[in-house]
C-alpha cells in the first residue's frame, strides 16, 4: 500500500533532517508522527518514528544529567508568582521594556537579534512578583527550538511589537503565524493543552515606542481589540506602564488568597497564590495538607458578596480574597 505522505509530514521531516539541536529534532520528529497518514502502509514508519522519538528523549535526559547538551538550549529556573515571555519580532522593543520593568539588565542595541539567550527579570505588581523573560526574536530563519520550549512553558505570553515600524501589523501576524505552526495558540482566552500538542496561550499585546509614533496607538487598539487584551506603552516616558503591569498580572492567571486567625485581623503582608480557578479546599491544602485532615469549616471575606460566612468547600476563589479556617 502506497504511503501517500502529506505534504505537512514531508514538510516536517525536511526540518527534522535540518534540525541542529535535540529539541528541534524531537518536535520535528513529532510533527511527522501527527501528521504521517495512519494506515497499513505506514505502520513501520510510524513504528520508527516513535522508536526516534523515545531515543531522543532518552538523550536529552542523559543531556540534562550530564550537564551536557547536542547544542544550544536553555532552561529558565521559575521565579515569583507566575512566569511570562516577551515575544515578537527583531528589534521590537522587548528589552527595554524588560529593563523598564524589573531590575533585569539585558542587552539593548538598536540592531535586531541583540538578545541571543533568555533573560529574566523580576516585575513587582503590589504585593507579588512575576517573572518576566526575554527571549530571541520570533523569525523563520533564526529561532531555535529551545525557545518555542520556553513559550509553551509560560504561564503568558507577552507580544511585543515596535509601532514605529511601517510593518508592524504584518510581523504581528507572522510571529503569530509562526507560533502556530509550533503548536503554540496565542489567545486571549486561558492558557491551556489543547491536545497532546497544541496549547492556547494567554496573550497581552504591547504596542510600544507609542511616544515615537503617538497617531499609531488608536490603530493598534483597533487591531487588538478582536485580538488580545492589549496596552501602549514607552519606555522612554513610562507612558502605559502601570496599565501593562496589571494586565500583565490579569494575564498570568494567579489570584491571591490572604488569611486571618479567629477574633484577629487580616494578614496582608504576604498573599498566598494560587491558580486562577482554585476552590477554597485548594486554598486549604496550598496553606498546610494536614490542614484538610481536621478541617471543620471556612469562613470567607470577598468573591464580592462574602462578608465572613461559611463558604462550600468547592466555592471558587477569586483575587484578594480573606479565608479564616477552622480546625478541629
Amino acid at each position: 500500500m502506497p504511503a501517500n505522505l502529506t505534504p505537512e509530514f514531508l514538510a516536517a521531516r525536511e526540518r527534522f533532517n535540518k534540525a541542529k539541536t535535540l529539541e528541534e529534532k524531537l518536535d520535528a520528529l513529532q510533527e511527522m508522527l501527527a501528521t504521517i497518514p495512519k494506515h497499513k502502509g505506514t505502520e513501520k514508519m510510524q513504528a520508527d518514528i516513535k522508536r526516534r522519538i523515545a531515543k531522543l528523549r532518552e538523550q536529552m535526559e542523559q543531556a540534562r544529567r550530564s550537564g551536557k547538551g547536542g547544542g544550544p538550549s536553555y532552561h529558565v529556573e521559575r521565579e515569583g508568582a507566575a512566569q511570562i515571555v516577551l515575544v515578537g519580532p527583531p528589534n521590537s522593543g522587548k528589552s527595554s521594556l524588560l529593563a523598564a520593568l524589573t531590575n533585569a539588565t539585558p542587552v539593548i542595541a538598536p540592531y535586531p537579534l541583540s538578545t541571543l539567550k533568555p533573560v529574566p527579570g523580576m516585575m513587582e505588581y503590589e504585593d507579588v512578583q512575576i517573572q518576566l523573560v526575554d527571549l530571541p526574536p520570533i523569525t523563520p530563519e533564526y529561532t531555535e527550538g529551545w525557545v518555542y520550549g520556553l513559550i509553551r512553558m509560560a504561564d503568558a505570553v507577552a507580544l511585543c511589537l515596535d509601532l514605529a515600524s511601517p510593518r508592524w501589523r504584518e510581523e504581528a501576524e507572522e510571529v503569530v503565524e509562526l507560533l502556530r505552526a509550533r503548536h503554540i495558540v496565542l489567545t486571549a482566552g486561558p492558557t491551556r493543552p489543547v491536545d497532546w500538542r497544541t496549547v492556547e496561550k494567554r496573550t497581552v499585546a504591547v504596542g510600544l515606542k507609542v511616544d515615537v509614533v503617538p497617531e499609531a496607538g488608536e490603530a493598534f487598539r483597533s487591531w487588538a481589540q478582536d485580538r488580545f487584551p492589549g496596552v501602549c506603552a514607552s519606555t522612554v516616558t513610562g507612558e502605559g506602564l502601570e496599565a501593562l503591569r496589571s494586565l500583565l498580572f490579569r494575564a498570568s492567571g494567579i489570584v491571591r488568597i490572604y488569611t486571618k486567625k479567629p477574633g484577629q485581623p487580616p494578614d496582608f503582608s504576604k498573599p498566598y497564590t494560587i491558580r486562577e480557578g482554585a476552590t477554597v479546599l485548594d486554598v486549604v491544602k496550598e496553606i498546610h495538607k494536614d490542614f484538610v485532615k481536621r478541617l471543620k469549616y471556612v469562613r470567607l471575606w470577598g468573591s464580592g458578596k462574602f462578608q465572613g460566612q461559611q463558604v462550600p468547600l468547592d466555592h471558587v476563589v477569586q483575587d484578594k480574597d480573606v479565608v479564616e479556617i477552622h480546625l478541629s
